[in-house]
Parts: structure tokens; sequence; C-alpha cells
């Protein structure tokens, strides 16, 4: 009983511990999510005043109902925090290893294997980063289909009640984050095709009318569901001949090295760009997780492990940039196939005990820099991408401006929603920001009509503050710039100046 304890307390550990500092700052997805969270807890509407809305708009996107009322219920009792906004997803993701963990067990009977697949589902990075974020309710979505395989798994199908529950689970999946959206009828029409005739009747409408009705309810909402869409897809402005061969491009480069085991997601947001979003010892696992699966191609979780990698990445493909996040469902897939891995692999391991240990010094060595660099390399190199240091200098900003206004910049990105996140006007408002004696600049010749004593906050790449305005401080990342240079970097992220009397 000693070990499952240990693991499972490094689990919460490595989900909870510094997650309002690595990654550094908040990014204006989480920082929407956050303020309307606390918006439905505190007030009953979003941001624009909406009463209990399922789809909440925020600046030109539609957030998930899961991830935002996540939040509200935490901020019903605890601050409104980074930390606060990223627990959702770090405690799903703690689900997510114990459900994982309990698959294992389901599909081998073998505590080991259960072990090694909490471990996975917990400091693989791919997990692990996305549990740390609140870009999208992320981790969710693979929790709700685990759980459903889990239910339906070693014969649950043959039982009503693990059918309700599974149908229950994908019903829920719709609603967290945005591929799962459309994705969850196709997950419904794989266990259908893999289990073939084993599931009838009644266990047949339990497993489909739960996710169907949901799938319906997204489809109803339109364009809600789908806002950026347009903007990401690979149709959008090309004709049918160049949409089909960029996705066709795409797809491939959801299995390649360089994504999975070489230099992850490009975009620091979603990866933290010290390699691949799987480690290098995930290449055997996954190598003998898929002869497995396909020797054993006449079980349903061999089916589905195999067809479910395949079709997964088919969505993610039709956008412009290959992402991970967007391919969040292939997540469960991956799991199932590293169950059959570890089954194959630990024979062989407790052959020896010398085998045992230079497969637990090969982890160590393949992990430890991956870790070294996220806690202490990663907050600096990730700094700008975070938008680090903006919901700092505007609560700072606020506080000394003396009923002066506080103005900020319109750049590269829209800094309104960290100003409602740290000073928290009452939502609903016709002007949110003025309410909080804030202004929002769009044009550089906007600083000119700034008032004497007035407060500027400007982000690195705008526009230099008007002649005579002094600087009053700055907000900056310190750090080493990489594991092999220990010399302290500076980045500077938002300087603060007030303007001239």
């Amino acid at each position: 009983m000693v070990l499952p304890v240990i693991v499972g307390m490094a689990v919460i550990v490595g989900h909870l511990a510094g997650l309002q500092a690595s990654p550094p700052g908040l990014f204006g997805d989480e920082a929407a999510f956050g303020y309307n969270g606390w918006a439905i807890s505190h007030y009953g509407v979003d941001q624009y005043g909406v009463p209990w809305p399922l789809f909440f708009r925020s600046f030109g996107d539609y957030k998930g109902p899961v991830g935002v009322y996540s939040v509200a219920l935490l901020t019903a009792f605890l601050p409104l925090t980074p930390f606060t906004v990223r627990l959702p997803n770090a405690l799903a993701g703690i689900a997510l290893a114990m459900v994982a963990g309990a698959l294992g067990w389901r599909l081998t009977r073998c505590r080991a294997v259960a072990l090694i697949l909490v471990l996975e589902a917990s400091f693989e990075p791919w997990f692990f980063h996305l549990g740390r974020t609140m870009l999208e309710a992320d981790l969710f979505t693979p929790l709700c289909y685990v759980l459903a395989l889990l239910a339906l798994a070693e014969k649950g199908e043959r039982r009503l009640r693990n059918c309700v529950a599974a149908g229950i689970c994908l019903s829920v999946a719709p609603f967290t984050a945005q591929p799962a959206r459309f994705f969850t009828i196709v997950m419904v029409g794989l266990l259908i095709l893999s289990f073939g005739g084993r599931i009838r009747g009644r266990r047949l409408a339990a497993l489909v009318i739960p996710p169907g009705l949901a799938t319906a309810i997204v489809v109803a909402a339109g364009g809600v569901a789908v806002a950026r869409l347009g903007a990401v897809s690979v149709f959008s402005g090309r004709n049918l001949l160049d949409s089909v061969l960029f996705a066709l491009t795409n797809y491939p480069q959801y299995f390649g090295p360089r994504l999975l085991f070489i230099n992850g997601d490009g975009n620091l947001l979603l990866s933290s760009g010290f390699g691949g979003l799987l480690f290098l010892t995930a290449i055997p696992l996954i190598v003998l997780g898929v002869i497995a699966a396909y020797r054993r191609r006449g079980e349903p979780m061999a089916r589905i492990a195999l067809l479910g990698s395949l079709l997964a990445p088919v969505g993610p493909a039709l956008t412009t940039t290959v992402s991970s996040r967007r391919d969040v469902v292939a997540l469960p897939f991956l799991l199932i196939l590293l169950v059959f891995g570890w089954e194959a692999l630990l024979p062989v391991l407790h052959a020896s005990r010398w085998r045992v240990a230079a497969a637990l010094a090969l982890v160590v060595i393949a992990v430890s820099p991956y870790y070294l660099d996220y806690a202490f390399v990663y907050p600096v190199r990730a700094a700008r991408a975070f938008e680090a240091g903006q919901i700092e200098s505007i609560t700072r900003a606020h506080d000394i401006a003396g009923g002066h206004t506080v103005l900020l910049f319109y750049g590269a990105r829209d800094p309104s929603i960290q100003a409602l996140f740290a000073l928290r006007p009452p939502p609903g408002l016709a002007d949110p920001l003025g309410a909080v004696g804030v202004r929002l600049l769009t044009r550089a010749d906007d600083l000119a009509t700034v008032q004497a004593g007035d407060i500027i906050v400007l982000q690195a790449g705008d526009p230099p503050p008007p002649a005579g305005a002094t600087l009053l401080f700055e907000e900056s990342a310190r750090g080493p710039g990489s594991l092999l240079d220990w010399r302290e970097s500076t980045t500077v992220l938002v300087r603060v100046y007030r303007v001239a009397e």
C-alpha cells in the first residue's frame, strides 16, 4: 500500500506545485475563463450581462461551459487568482491519471501497469502541460472519454448501468474543449463499430442518446460553438484541391517525431519548447502497443486504440496549423497503446534486476532535464507568450493612479480581459473598463490625447510613451537562459509611465 500512496502524492504535488508560476502570468484566454467564472459565481451573468449562458462570448470567441462553470464553482469560496483559474484543469489531470490507472488495471489485472499508467498520464509532457493551463478545459475531454472506456472495458458493455455511465460521460465531452464538440459523435461511432453487435437494445440507446443530444445542442448553437473555426480552417481562402492537399500535409505531422518527440508544439502556450510532447522513452512502448493492438485487433479495446489513433488527427489536420491542443482527443487512444506496451515490456524487464535498474536510469535521464527546464527556464522563455506581468502591472497602476486614468494599449494583443480580471468591475456594464478608470488606446497617435498625470501601461512592442513621461516601474522575468547557462537573464515585460504634469 505504500507505493500507491507515494505515487498518488507525487501526482497531486506535480499538478498543484507552482501552478501559478510555471507557466508564468495568465494568458488572455485564461483570464477570460477567470473573469467569466467569477462573474457567474457572484452575479449570475457572464461578462456581457447574459444570465447563465451555455457558451460564453469573450472577445470574439466562445468558451465552453465546463471550464467556466468549474472556475465559477471554485471562485464561490476561493479568491480569483491564476492558481484558482488553472485549478480545474489540474484537478482534471489528477482525475485522468487515476482513471487511466484504473483502465490499465481493468485491461491487464496488473498492479504495476496500473501504477505506471497513473505516472504516464501525469508526467508525460503532453498531459503535464495541459494540466497547468486553462486555455480551454482541455483535460476534461480525455477524462470523459477514458471514463467511458473504463465503463465499457472487460465486458462492461454487457451491463446496462455501465452503458448508462459511458453515455453520460460522453454527453459531457462536447461541452469541454472545442475539439470534442464534434469528435464526440465520432467517438460514439467508433465504440459501436469496435464492439460490433455486443451493444444492443437499451444498452445501445443508453450509450448513444445522451451524447447524441449533447451534440445536437452544440449544432443548434451554430456559430457560437465554432466561432474560430472559419479563421483557422484550411478551406478558408483556398480552393478545394489546395485545401485537401493542405490537410493531407498536416495529417502525418501528428504522427511525426518532430511534434511527438523532438520539438513539441512550436507555440509556447501549448508546449514548453524543450523536447517533444512525449519523452523518448515512450517510443518503444508505443511501438509495442501498436504491435500488440494489431495482434489483438479482434478485441474491442485494441480496435478502439488503432482506429481512434488514426481518426483523432483528422479534425486537427483540417486547420491551418499543427496544434497539440486540437489533437487532445487522441490522448485516450495513446493511453490504451501505453497499457498494451507496458503489458508487453514488463515481463522482459522482470527477467533481470539489471534490466529494471537500466530502465529506471534511462527514465531518470530522459525526464530530469525536462522538469528542470520547466521549473527554472520555461517561466522566462514563455513570459511574453503568457502575457506575464500584465495583471500585476494593471493592478499596481490602478492603485497609484490617484484618480487619473490608467491607459492600456491594444497592440499585438488586447489587454482588456486582463484589466477585467485584475480590477473586477461588475459584469454587463456598457463600459466596464471606464467604470474602473481604465481606457483602451488602439492607435499610436492616441497617445497624444493623454492627460497630465495619467498612467500608461505598455507591453514590449507597444509605441513609446509621450515625451517627458516618467517611468514608474517595470515588470520583468528573471532566470537562467537555458540549462547550460545558469547566468540570470532579464526580460522586460511591461513598463508603466506617468504622463508629465
